[in-house]
């Protein structure tokens, strides 16, 4: 008996330690080099950080299941509504969105401001994929649709811009940046594709012929889906960085950070 309640307490401390060690990354990663403000070579440092952080870092976190996958990154629900009189006019509910891509980022250029704690970066995407359920009603322009099923859409070379607004935050593990906005642009990207199954009841000339159209006039097709977009992946990334760095001390990206 007194050999099982040993035991018992064993694993209950190692439970305990386990818990305890979970609460932030105890250890720096040695693919992250903490930066110092003022160096000439700064922001070539943090570049590289914000690089290595997409690359090994996008399954998740070692650790932590909270914060979850930067590739795929897993949007619940996406939404667009548009004028009707429009010439392009679409309201569309997409959801599950997995978005894939983010793993083979390029990270430009990356800069911070330690007197207002703002982060940015300018960032390429080769390509980002999305795939999901939709729903959607409306017209391109004699074109009407009405239709519900699986689909995608690709972005070929995205240039995106990132800016990360934090508060510092001391604790006894160390110093944190709870993250408070997100902010993502898409700046510019090079071609753009749509293919939407079922769009017209299984009518498969039909859905051909708006797939042509869609894609010969994707410039203005994908000006209309880019401000939900921005939107929704600020909101989902905003909650991803808020996980992130509550558990990975900000002084193994930027040594000086307080």
């Amino acid at each position: 008996m007194l050999l099982k309640v040993v035991k018992f307490l064993s694993l209950f401390v190692g439970f305990l330690a386990t818990s305890g060690a979970a609460k932030y990354l105890s250890e720096k990663p040695d693919f992250l080099t903490p930066c110092v403000v003022g160096d000439s070579n700064f922001n070539k440092c943090l570049t590289s950080n914000f690089q290595t952080f997409f690359r090994q870092w996008k399954d998740g976190i070692p650790g932590n299941t909270a914060v979850g996958s930067f590739d795929p990154l897993y949007i619940k629900r996406v939404k667009f509504a548009q004028d009707a009189n429009r010439a392009i006019a679409i309201n569309a509910d997409l959801k599950d969105v997995y978005v894939a891509g983010a793993g083979q980022a390029v990270v430009i250029e990356a800069s911070w401001d330690p007197k207002h704690y703002v982060a940015k970066a300018l960032i390429n995407v080769p390509k980002m994929r999305f795939n999901f359920d939709y729903k959607v009603k409306g017209h391109v322009v004699a074109l009407n649709l009405n239709g519900h099923g699986s689909g995608y859409f690709e972005a070929e070379n995205a240039l995106i811009y990132l800016e990360m607004a934090v508060k510092p935050v001391t604790t006894a593990e160390g110093s944190f940046a709870n993250v408070q906005s997100v902010k993502v642009n898409f700046r510019e990207i090079k071609q753009f594709h749509i293919k939407l199954e079922n769009l017209f009841g299984g009518n498969k000339d039909l859905e051909d012929t708006a797939h042509t159209l869609f894609n010969e006039n994707w410039r203005d097709f994908y000006e209309v889906l880019r401000p939900a977009v921005e939107q929704t992946v600020s909101g989902v990334l905003l909650d991803r960085f808020k996980k992130t760095f509550s558990f990975v001390p900000a002084t193994y990206l930027i040594k000086d950070f307080h």
